[in-house]
């Protein structure tokens, strides 16, 4: 961990920037978001400080859940595949987002409330205190953000390997098609990517593309809501649909 010096911590952006802020009409999410501050219980005019990139910090009237569900109009899938992996390896607590090399990490748990989220592709440093976590972005903005329960480091280290795998399922998908991803991954996080602990040995698990394809469907229709009563029967079904579709006839 590059840890920062908090010396140097001036200027932080945090839920106390509030009074110091514009509010932002209209802003459509992107992966430039570098984090986002829930301010919902706060008597301010928005709900979300979102520090970005390229625009800074402002104020949106949506809340940090509203603008992480916006997240499929960017790729398109959203959640889908951060759901489809935590499911398969048996994750549960503190969903990310992750497709590719962008991973956004929620400081609690966020999926029936509000939460801070922090883009980890965008971090330069990081540093836990007690219950704060402290971090310095790569467009060098300062942020504070409450950090209730956990360990941080130990957190990112999951979440990494979410990407990791993130990454090998797009690498499987577009190397049969005889191209080749390109990428680049954040310094921070390259000792994880290096890892031999249980958890990262089992990104070998998703090698095999036709069962990671088999998986990914049979994950997907045990979402669509059929019923447990002939429940084999109906999965089968669409299996063998889905067989002819791939066939010339």
């Amino acid at each position: 961990m590059k840890q920062l010096n908090l010396t140097c911590m001036s200027k932080i952006i945090s839920k106390y920037s509030v009074d110091s802020l514009n509010i932002f009409k209209d802003f459509k999410v992107d992966y430039k978001i570098e984090a986002l501050l829930d301010i919902s219980n706060t008597s301010s005019s928005g709900n979300t400080i979102i520090i970005h990139s390229k625009l800074g910090a402002f104020i949106d009237e949506r809340t940090t859940k509203q603008i992480m569900n916006e997240m499929y109009t960017i790729n398109g899938v959203g959640f889908a595949m951060t759901k489809f992996l935590v499911n398969f390896y048996g994750i549960t607590h503190y969903t990310p987002f992750v497709y590719g090399k962008y991973a956004y990490m929620p400081m609690t748990g966020a999926s029936r409330k509000n939460a801070d989220w922090i883009a980890i592709d965008a971090l330069e440093c990081y540093e836990q205190i007690e219950k704060t976590a402290y971090f310095i972005t790569k467009s060098e903005h300062k942020i504070q953000m409450d950090f209730p329960r956990g360990n941080l480091e130990r957190r990112f280290h999951k979440i990494c390997f979410l990407v990791k795998c993130s990454i090998t399922i797009l690498e499987k998908i577009i190397n049969v098609g005889g191209c080749c991803l390109e990428y680049t991954c954040n310094h921070l996080f390259a000792t994880y990517d290096r890892c031999r602990c249980d958890l990262h040995s089992r990104i070998s698990l998703l090698n095999n593309l036709p069962t990671l394809y088999f998986n990914i469907i049979e994950f997907i229709l045990l979402n669509e809501g059929i019923d447990e009563l002939g429940q084999s029967e109906t999965k089968k079904f669409y299996h063998q649909n889905l067989v002819r579709i791939k066939k010339l006839y």
